[in-house]
Formats: structure tokens, sequence, C-alpha cells
């Protein structure tokens, strides 16, 4: 590039035109132009690519590898969006866990689960960040329902809070020795 410079000055300098050194400035500045876009087509390319030498942390990596395997590559950019989404939400917060993408447009999007909560998928429904220990329709596990005999979730059992002397009136509130739980109420 500094010879490009050296040239024009030379140009200029021995007594060139000034018509011929602006078509030489001109053809200069055109073919940068051009490289410009020839590097931002290859950039593109590259694209939907995993991007995997994240210097961060190689744990992000291999999740976000993991996690944005179902994305295609096609239509382009899908694939290496969710990967490069991924690592900056996991960056972000390192101990969270991204649950179920959705990959299927140029922006695919996923939930990412903090605080131990646990992804669960239900069926024909959107994917949620729940907590298995109290969520009544996912207790103890994913899909999980707690029955009208048991109602409660405490601690990922299925309990009844009116009768459970570990789980009385509400969950984790224990009944002292020689009481009973009844009608949710140490007696």
């Amino acid at each position: 590039m500094s010879e490009a410079f050296d040239r024009l000055a030379m140009m200029l300098a021995g007594g060139g035109s000034r018509r011929d050194a602006l078509k030489y400035l001109g053809g200069f500045l055109a073919g940068g132009f051009l490289a410009g876009l020839t590097g931002t087509a290859r950039a593109k390319d590259k694209d939907d690519d995993d991007d995997d030498k994240d210097e961060d942390n190689e744990k992000i990596n291999k999740a976000c590898k993991t996690f944005c395997a179902s994305c295609p590559r096609k239509p382009r950019g899908v694939h290496g969006q969710c990967i490069r989404s991924c690592k900056k939400a996991l960056r972000a917060n390192p101990s969270a866990k991204p649950c179920n993408p959705t990959c299927t447009a140029a922006n695919p999007t996923f939930l990412v689960c903090t605080g131990g909560a646990t992804c669960c998928t239900p069926a024909g429904a959107a994917a949620i960040c729940t907590n298995t220990n109290t969520d009544v329709t996912n207790c103890g596990a994913c899909g999980k329902v707690c029955p009208t005999s048991n109602p409660n979730c405490c601690g990922g059992t299925c309990t009844d809070v009116t009768k459970d002397n570990n789980n009385c009136g509400t969950c984790g509130t224990k009944c002292a020795s020689g009481t009973t739980c009844t009608a949710g109420v140490c007696k």
C-alpha cells in the first residue's frame, strides 16, 4: 500500500498531470473498495461455521456446539448465529444452561435456564425453564404431573400438604414430634 502512495507522490513530483494523478488515485480507491466487498463476502461464507476458537472457555464451546447441533446450516447463518448467541448468553451467565433452540429462522431463539431451573419441552408446546422441585406439572422430572390426590410439589415429590407431616400446610413445614398434620395444621 505504501508503494501505491510512493508512486502517486512521484507522479505528482515528476510533473505528471493532475488528471493522471486523479485517475491513478480513483483506480486505487476503487480497487480498495472492491477488495473490501470481497472480504465481506468471504466473512459471510464463514458465517455458518462454529467459530470454535473461543478463547474464553472450552466448556462454553462444547455446550454451545452440542446445543446448536440440531440447527441447520441452511439457510445460511442459522447454525453460526445459534453458536454466537449461545456463547454470548453463557458468557453473561456461566452457570446457565441453554434450552431448546428454534433454528428455523435467520435468528434462532432459545431460553437460557438459570438458578438451577430445568429445561422442559412439553408435548406440542414451547420449551420452558422450570423448577422441578416445586412445579406441579413437572414435579421431579419434566412432564410428571401431580395427581389431584397429591396436588402439591415439594422437593420434587408430589404430596398433599393437608396431611403430610413433613410438608404440613406448606412445603417444608414439619410437624413436631408427637403431632400430626390434619387439614394442613400440625395438631
